[in-house]
């Protein structure tokens, strides 16, 4: 039933998102309600198009439908149901089928949550959605066509690349373009704001969590990454600085900027160009990470092959750069801040020298991503970037970003935050003394890992003091709440502030996972026979044979290695090459020991004399893990700021004292996500917790 509708709804839908642009503008135009209802239903149905041709094309992946040169491209009637689903994202045309879907859908979902808007902005932000969802139905439809039937069927499929038969890889694709598309609704919005002549600061909070949700998959999609590449490439490592590595960690570099500038526009009035330029910039830079992706013009392991594609990405990324340009400049006045920035060692300073620090790491990774085409055209042959140039650049610029938001917690706004920060300091500081003294006496000389010591007890330190004087606080209002139940209502009471530290307490354990494994990782090839050993480190290898196994559309030879650790214990693991029956490049599968500390990773290089000898490829890489758990950290963070407030205030209850008694103020920040309930007891205690 579903078969033969993926054309004709790719048809359906490159109409549909052209006349939701025309009635768009014709409401703002005319000044008609009955355009607008139209131009957003035409949007919910241009949704229901793309979910017909996204249907038509996983039946035919599931079916094994050879008669389609997609579903021949990358899957095979042997392929496990898990990677023939994962094929609908593994090629051009099917991945950029699945943005559409995810566009579409948020489209669908921005057009519903706005549509009591005003005319002239709700009308502006549907008619910017519908040229994105116009384009990528468009581009599908004449130049990346995922439904094109072959003259003859196929016997067979060609199969799914190595390297992407791995589940992460089911993962790590679709969450990177839930990002992207989420990426794009801010910018509309945006947009829509300046166009429609707005100059309030409501509108700026009603994108963050647009922001928020979109950083939040960008960040899982990256982490995700980061773990097939250091499970599946077999080099013991997870971040090469590769080129399309690069190109989704910089739309997440500008989008961790905004995240926090947005909250400095809501409560005073300040970035204002700042904010309209980080949205704008993260957009595009979805767009043009996805350029470089599908262009050609770089190579990578991740990369697709050269396509005329990229030709419509560089164009379509062109006018999105004019357009946000051109309303920028003609609605510049209603981007002047409200007011001065009073001091730097304010939260708002703080806020303006983590933007630029994240803006400089932002233009260094794109100079060294584009260095090949620049180079290029002035040389004779194209000079790459290597990972030295980013480690000495960026990781440096990283750690004082790191150092600047491990102080985040103790900032506040206004003219004392310089005094209120300097008391605040005081146990931090002493922590990192004590911890870095403690690294020194275990034997931690290297100065990097010293540092990377410092800033993460000051962060721990941080929140732990900050969270310390709010519930103390609480404690002089509501005395007879016991320190658990307090604590639990501040944290519940300030969603944005404790998600968002809970985030930074993620990256500092990341920042301790890449310093630990990237400082101190030892490595070594040992050539065994059977029943001979290897020792690296504190763990001995003891290789006992090679096997080969069959399975549905791979060969394995493994090796079977005893691997004893520092603490006695044994583990048996089995490095692989897998052989593919569509295939004639061989692929490693890694053998992983994982603990807190350390990790041991073993790859099988080779053999000779019919496995009688082996190669065995050993790396001891400390702290990994905390890479993955700060992964974790920060995604529980980043869920953590996006759910509404959970505990219920206890009953208010008017103090009798001396001074003027006052009842109990709820205050609720709408679209900030922070709940405030406090019961105050005298006029002049409300007075000091609204000017803190």
């Amino acid at each position: 039933m579903i078969s033969g509708l993926g054309n004709p709804s790719l048809t359906a839908a490159v109409l549909l998102a052209a006349a939701a642009l025309f009635t768009a503008i014709a409401s703002a135009k005319l000044g008609s309600d009955r355009m607008l209802i139209w131009s957003r239903r035409l949007l919910y149905i241009f949704c229901a198009a793309i979910v017909l041709a996204c249907a038509d094309l996983m039946t035919a992946l599931v079916n094994s439908d050879f008669h389609n040169a997609y579903v021949a491209s990358y899957t095979e009637r042997a392929l496990p149901i898990g990677y023939k689903i994962a094929a609908f994202w593994a090629g051009q045309e099917g991945s950029l089928l699945l943005w559409a879907l995810l566009l579409a859908g948020m489209s669908a979902v921005a057009a519903i949550g706005f549509r009591k808007r005003a005319r002239t902005e709700q009308a502006a932000m549907l008619a910017v959605l519908a040229v994105v969802c116009g384009f990528f139905a468009a581009l599908m439809l004449f130049a990346a066509n995922p439904f094109v039937q072959l003259p003859v069927q196929a016997v067979d499929g060609h199969g799914l690349n190595p390297l992407l038969q791995d589940p992460y890889m089911i993962a790590h694709p679709p969450l990177l373009f839930v990002g992207y598309a989420g990426y794009t609704v801010p910018w509309a919005m945006m947009l829509a704001a300046l166009i429609a002549g707005r100059s309030d600061n409501q509108w700026i909070g009603a994108t963050r969590r647009w922001l928020m949700f979109s950083w939040l998959f960008l960040t899982v999609g990256i982490v995700l990454g980061a773990k097939w590449a250091y499970i599946e490439l077999g080099w013991g490592g997870y971040w090469a600085w590769d080129p399309v590595e690069n190109a989704s960690l910089l739309p997440w570099l500008t989008g961790t900027a905004l995240l926090h500038s947005v909250m400095v526009q809501q409560q005073r009035g300040m970035f204002k160009v700042w904010n309209a330029a980080l949205i704008a910039c993260t957009f595009l830079l979805c767009i043009f990470g996805t350029y470089l992706t599908r262009s050609g013009v770089v190579q990578s392991v991740h990369s697709f092959g050269e396509s005329v594609i990229g030709t419509f990405f560089l164009v379509f990324l062109l006018v999105c750069i004019l357009l946000s340009v051109g309303v920028g400049i003609a609605r510049r006045r209603l981007l002047k801040g409200e007011q001065p920035l009073e001091d730097l060692m304010t939260k708002e300073g703080a806020f303006l020298a983590l933007n630029v620090l994240l803006v400089l790491m932002t233009l260094t990774t794109l100079v060294g991503t584009v260095f090949p085409l620049i180079s290029g055209v002035v040389l004779d042959e194209p000079v790459s970037v290597g990972a030295a140039f980013y480690n000495k650049a960026v990781i440096p610029l990283a750690l004082v970003l790191l150092a600047l938001m491990s102080a985040g917690p103790l900032l506040t706004y206004g003219k004392d935050a310089a005094k209120v920060l300097g008391r605040g300091l005081i146990v931090p500081g002493f922590a990192a003394i004590v911890a870095v003294t403690a690294a020194v006496n275990m034997g931690v000389t290297n100065p990097w890992a010293l540092v990377c010591t410092a800033v993460a007890a000051v962060a721990v330190f941080a929140v732990a003091v900050a969270l310390v004087k709010s519930v103390r606080q609480r404690g002089l209002i509501h005395d007879d709440e016991s320190p658990l139940i307090a604590a639990a209502r501040v944290i519940d009471g300030s969603h944005r502030r404790y998600g968002g530290q809970a985030i930074h307490m993620g990256m500092i354990m990341l920042m301790v996972g890449v310093a630990g494994s990237s400082l101190f990782s030892v490595s070594e090839t040992f050539q065994l026979r059977a029943g001979e050993s290897g020792t690296l480190g504190k763990y001995t290898l003891n290789f006992t044979d090679l096997n080969e196994t069959r399975h549905a559309n791979y060969t394995a030879v493994a090796a079977h290695v005893t691997l004893t650790g520092p603490d006695g214990a044994e583990t048996t693991m089995h490095p692989q090459m897998r052989f593919y029956d569509k295939t004639e490049q061989p692929s490693a599968q890694v053998a992983l020991r994982s603990s807190l500390g350390r990790d041991a990773y073993l790859t099988l290089a080779g053999w000779e004399e019919g496995g009688k000898l082996v190669a065995i490829q050993a790396i001891i890489n400390p702290l990994v893990a905390w890479i993955w758990i700060g992964g974790i950290v920060m995604t529980a963070g980043a869920v953590f700021c996006l759910l509404p407030c959970l505990l219920p205030e206890p009953k208010p209850v008017t103090a009798m004292s001396h001074a003027r008694p006052t009842a109990s103020i709820s205050l609720t920040l709408a679209g900030d996500g922070q709940c405030m309930s406090q019961t105050t007891r005298t006029h002049a205690t409300l007075c000091q917790e609204a000017r803190t």
